[in-house]
């Protein structure tokens, strides 16, 4: 205790001098914010959407790359839709477009050469001289010129639905910008076009990415000039609220003034730029700079209450020594909050929000600290007289006076209560889903909203995902096999759900092949001679430009780009369709042609594939952040743990909301937890250190009367800063931006949360637990210090034992492993070589066959030798709906007779090996709805990294079946190929260990050519090794009927 008043004694001291060279403070300070603030008009903003990736990205070197290669943009899309009973194809319409097409030549930053629509495009249709490249609106609109274009159109595919919508009503004019810095210039150059178009019925549409960037900026103003002004008329109203005097609502405003202007000065000194997001600091800063305050303020009018002949300035001093200690730690904790953003992100816009969101509250701290008892000695002593009866402290009668009652009589229940929550919550917290999309940035009624809905509506799509194909040497793409690979391409990605429609240079061949054979649907196809394709190329030119091939393929012919559409950006689409592509394209393209996934919609599934992990890891730093300054300044572990809890509670609470509400884990919602983190535990560290206060201070009271006391003043403090960050993150709630909108629900309602959870948990855990440091027994700040520098370490060595960063969700690898490609059909022989435990050995031949049935899988092996299993044959068709139970049969030669085995068996072990019939079937993949899983961490296996994935079976009839209680697999996490796997009986014993030995790549599939089985108890092993492989082998359909089995191969 005599150390604790020396300390307050030393600070008193300090203060006392600071009031008495208060201009130096001043100046000081004036010097800074003033120099700072000038700097203002330096702030960039950036809306593009790359502002949110890593220039480091590979995905995003890549596309730059392929941008440069193809002259791609980000464009503008124009659409012009008429719903009437011939839709576009009417002579209005048309000329629309062509009116549109020749003005946008002249909006500046529009590329002339960028422009595409019916106007500038052209039809390829056969002629007397072999091919004729016709423009579409060439000519009069009349009614017989109007039928051949809409009839061309339909009969052109890469125009259909990309170009024209496929039932006529819509045709875009798309429209690329040469500098996406100009983009808002150019989005309302090209809204004032639309304004004066002679439109009649006809809707025109602007969207679009470079539209998007355009409004975005524009968008960001409106919002700053309204969001801003009114955080800080709330913040007025609840300092008014909380003392109704002149003094203590000037000085934090000036507090707020200063914290704002200098924070985005530094922004501009340090050429950090504006970003959506930053609309959401500037509001953090309103409510985050004026919170102290409410803490000093409320001191010093309780210190002037009790002892009015008190002079002034010793008042202040000692309201600023009472209040030093809570306010710096708070400010380091907050701080500490927003920096967890930086090193556990790679978003630029969000490393930015953390470093200058604890720029702000550094500044913030340092002017509370030194400017504002300088500024409030200037005036008079004058005490609120909201301070000057108890009695009058209304809020005491309240929520705050109802929550420390009901912690009081009732600890152990409110505990209980807690814990209950805190449960309830995680499985709540469960169904928060990530994802990002950015048309949804805006509100649905915005023009630039309902234009990407309309236009996707009708739309083959505006979002883009592309394939490079790279030949190796120069007019390699004219190779008709390169040709059909990218044909085939097509037709697997038109055959997934999200794509609606692709275009590449094949389409344009296959239409001059028809063109040059009189337009004979037959002739709709790629031709096999690669000197006529480089013919036809050569013909196009004679009429047509040279450089419409440009977005399609390289100058040199060795690089052609395949275009997927897509109705939305979203990633939950992609992070779906993205790794099917990227197995096909990894079994198709394996040898000299190579083939790479590009354009926007990768980008974005690269950088918002990151968010789970970089979430995760700032509310863990930040979480660790809150716990350690706690425990070191309060010198005691127990402090740290007792500062945690309620901002635990809160944090989960919210995952909770965000799951029951729908409310994505994104860009926006995504910083929520971290900030949320460094603001909630505020109210617990000025609980506690009051709370410390009472219960060590000497006398007769009870613990119940000591706490109890604390709320009568500490009480009210903590409801007003309740109000004014709640209420000032509140404002987010009426921002145009809905991903702000969520931001500041979640953190408003996070503190509201963390505010009842302080006054309920810890006077309970005091109570009950009757903690030493509460009662001045505090350690020693080295030894604390050396106690949480030891858990950090073991914290550190465990992590190294689960899941490291960037680990994917565990059902994400094992679908990964199952939807691995293994081709069509498969023809190989297998050597299966047999050891008991003294090392004896038999080894057996098998010829072995697999192919697909539409989704049936069926397999059959046919033994060779010994001599006396040859002729031995068995055979499984793997139906794809797993509530069909599979087919199993074996042939016994001895017998003569076609035995089925029922899939109940199927843990019974194959004909004498260590593998089961199900391990044989599958393949090195499993029966997912047999198991669940979790994910253990990385091992290295073999020198290669792999997933640790634990399986254990769904119920005890599951695992009878199998044979096994628990699997732990290990799955490259490349290959998706189980490497090592073990396995424990039902009865939990270590039974066996599967050893994928030898991988490799045949017929551009990866695949298992060395494989053994081990088991523990026996000793027995069986290997098996694959020879011959061949994966493009015409398997006959008739090997896989049960007839086979007696006839043999």
């Amino acid at each position: 205790m005599a150390g604790h008043q020396e300390h307050r004694s030393t600070a008193f001291l300090f203060f006392k001098r600071l009031i008495r060279y208060r201009w130096f403070s001043l100046i000081a300070a004036l010097i800074v914010v003033g120099g700072l603030g000038s700097q203002l008009g330096e702030l960039k903003k950036n809306t593009q959407a790359d502002a949110f990736i890593d220039d480091n990205e590979p995905a995003l070197i890549y596309r730059r790359a392929v941008e440069e290669i193809f002259n791609l943009k980000d464009p503008m899309v124009i659409a012009v839709q008429n719903d009437g009973a011939a839709g576009i194809y009417n002579e209005r319409s048309l000329k629309l477009v062509q009116w549109l097409s020749d003005q946008l030549i002249s909006v500046p930053n529009i590329d002339p050469q960028g422009i595409t629509s019916l106007a500038t495009e052209s039809n390829i249709q056969g002629d007397t001289f072999g091919m004729e490249v016709r423009e579409f609106l060439d000519g009069p609109l009349d009614g017989a010129h109007i039928k051949w274009i809409e009839n061309s159109v339909k009969n052109f595919p890469l125009y259909d639905g990309s170009l024209v919508a496929a039932d006529g009503s819509m045709t875009l004019i798309v429209a690329e910008l040469l500098d996406q810095g100009q983009a808002e210039a150019t989005y309302q150059a090209v809204m004032g076009l639309i304004e004066r178009a002679p439109k009649g019925q006809e809707q025109i549409y602007v969207a679009g990415e470079g539209a998007i960037v355009g409004f975005l900026s524009e968008y960001i103003d409106r919002d700053a000039k309204r969001l801003n002004p009114l955080a800080g008329l709330i913040i007025t109203i609840v300092l008014i609220a909380a003392f109704f005097t002149p003094r203590a609502t000037i000085i934090p405003n000036l507090i707020v003034a200063g914290t704002v202007a200098g924070t985005l000065g530094a922004m501009a000194v340090g050429g950090a730029e504006f970003y959506v997001i930053t609309n959401g600091l500037i509001v953090c800063m309103i409510g985050i700079a004026v919170a102290d305050s409410i803490h000093i303020f409320s001191e010093y009018y309780e210190i002037l209450s009790a002892d009015p002949a008190l002079p002034h300035s010793d008042a202040i001093a000692t309201a600023m020594a009472n209040m030093w200690r809570p306010v710096t730690l708070t400010t380091l904790t907050t701080a500490a909050g927003f920096l967890a953003l930086y090193p556990t992100n790679d978003m630029p816009p969000l490393q930015y929000f953390g470093i200058f969101g604890a720029v702000a509250v550094l500044i913030a701290g340092i002017l509370t600290l030194f400017v504002t008892p300088s500024l409030l000695s200037f005036f008079k002593a004058r005490p609120s007289r909201l301070f000057q009866r108890q009695n009058s402290l209304i809020p005491n009668r309240g929520l705050v006076n109802i929550l420390s009652s009901l912690s009081l009589k009732h600890p152990k229940k409110v505990l209980a209560g807690g814990l209950l929550l805190g449960g309830l919550a995680v499985v709540g917290a469960s169904n928060v889903v990530i994802n990002e999309e950015r048309i949804e940035n805006f509100q649905p009624h915005e023009p630039i909203y309902v234009a990407d809905k309309a236009i996707n509506a009708s739309m083959d799509g505006t979002y883009y995902l592309d394939v490079v194909i790279e030949a190796p040497d120069a007019e390699g793409i004219y190779d008709p096999s390169v040709l059909r690979d990218i044909s085939q391409l097509q037709s697997f990605l038109e055959g997934q759900s999200e794509v609606h429609g692709t275009t590449s240079i094949a389409d344009y061949i296959k239409q001059m092949n028809k063109a040059v054979h009189e337009d004979d649907p037959a002739y709709y196809a790629l031709p096999d001679d690669k000197n006529l394709i480089a013919q036809l190329f050569l013909l196009y030119t004679a009429s047509g430009d040279p450089t419409d091939f440009e977005e399609r393929v390289d100058s040199q012919r060795k690089t052609a780009l395949v275009r997927a559409s897509l109705k939305t950006g979203s990633y939950q689409v992609s992070r779906s369709l993205i790794p099917r592509i990227e197995n096909y394209l990894s079994a198709e393209f394996d040898g000299e042609v190579t083939a790479q996934i590009s354009g926007r919609i990768n980008v974005d599934y690269h950088w918002i594939d990151g968010i789970a992990d970089s979430h995760v890891n700032s509310v863990i730093v930040s979480f660790l952040a809150v716990f350690l300054m706690a425990a070191l300044l309060f010198r005691s572990i127990i402090a740290g743990m007792m500062a945690a809890i309620p901002v635990g509670l809160s944090i989960l609470v919210i995952y909770a909301v965000m799951g029951a509400k729908g409310i994505w884990l994104g860009v926006g919602t995504s910083m929520f937890a971290a900030i949320a983190i460094g603001l909630s535990v505020d109210f617990a560290i000025h609980t506690i250190d009051r709370l410390r206060e009472a219960m060590s201070k000497p006398g007769d009271l009870s613990s119940i009367q000591r706490i109890s006391s604390v709320f009568v003043s500490t009480g009210r403090a903590l409801w007003f800063n309740l109000l004014a960050v709640s209420l000032g993150f509140g404002v987010l709630m009426t921002s145009q931006v809905p991903p702000l909108v969520n931001f500041g629900m979640l953190v408003a309602l996070s503190v509201s949360v963390a505010f009842v959870a302080s006054l309920l948990l810890i006077p309970a855990i005091t109570l009950i637990f009757q903690p030493k440091f509460m009662l001045g027994q505090s350690g020693s700040f080295w030894k604390t210090g050396m106690i949480l520098l030891a858990l950090l370490a073991a914290a550190a060595l465990t992590s190294k034992a689960v899941a490291g960063e960037g680990a994917p969700a565990v059902d994400e690898i094992i679908q990964q492993m199952n939807d691995r490609p293994e081709g069509v059909s498969v023809q190989r022989d297998m050597i299966i070589t047999l050891t008991d435990r003294r090392g004896n050995t038999r080894e057996e031949h098998t010829r072995a066959f697999r192919r697909y049935f539409g989704e049936t899988k069926k397999t059959a092996i046919f033994y060779t030798k010994p001599a006396t299993v040859a002729g031995t044959a068995f055979l499984t068709w793997d139906y794809e709906d797993q509530a069909r139970e599979d087919d199993q049969w074996l042939y016994l030669p001895a017998l003569r007779k076609v035995r089925r085995i029922s899939a109940s068996d199927r843990g019974d072990y194959f004909l004498g090996t260590d593998f089961t019939y199900e391990e044989i079937k599958k393949e090195s993949k499993i029966a997912a709805e047999d198991y669940r899983f979790s994910l253990l961490g990385e091992e290295e296996v073999d020198g290669h990294p792999t997933w640790k994935v634990e399986a254990t079976p769904i119920d005890q009839e599951v695992s009878r079946a199998l044979g096994y209680g628990r699997v732990v697999f290990r799955i490259d996490s490349s290959l998706w190929i189980p490497r090592l796997t073990e396995y424990w009986d039902v009865r939990g014993n270590f039974l066996k260990t599967v050893h994928a030995r030898g991988i490799e790549k045949i017929d551009g599939i990866w695949a298992i050519t060395d494989i053994e089985a081990t088991n523990k108890k026996t000793g027995h092993s069986t290997r098996i090794q694959f020879h011959n492989t061949d994966y493009g082998a015409d398997v006959p359909p008739r090997l896989f009927e049960q007839n086979a089995l007696k006839r043999g191969y």
